[in-house]
């Protein structure tokens, strides 16, 4: 629906534009996953350097408390 609400004073939703439908199918998904690259390996790696600096920072806090 594209029609303004007009109350007098105010246009309401006169640049609203609806959200574009995009039709997702398993043989689009992969050609993204062969350009973009692997979206779980990509998140399983973000997470473990999450993991691996949080692990530094409290070792190093470790070793500043503790000497």
């Amino acid at each position: 629906m594209r029609v303004p609400y007009n109350n007098g004073k105010v246009l309401i939703g006169s640049r609203y534009e609806p959200p574009k439908y995009v039709e997702q199918d398993p043989d689009m998904i992969a050609i993204q996953g062969w350009f973009i690259g692997d979206n779980k390996a990509a998140r399983r790696n973000y997470w473990a350097n999450v993991a691996y600096m949080t692990l530094l920072a409290t070792a190093l806090v470790l070793a500043v408390i503790y000497s």
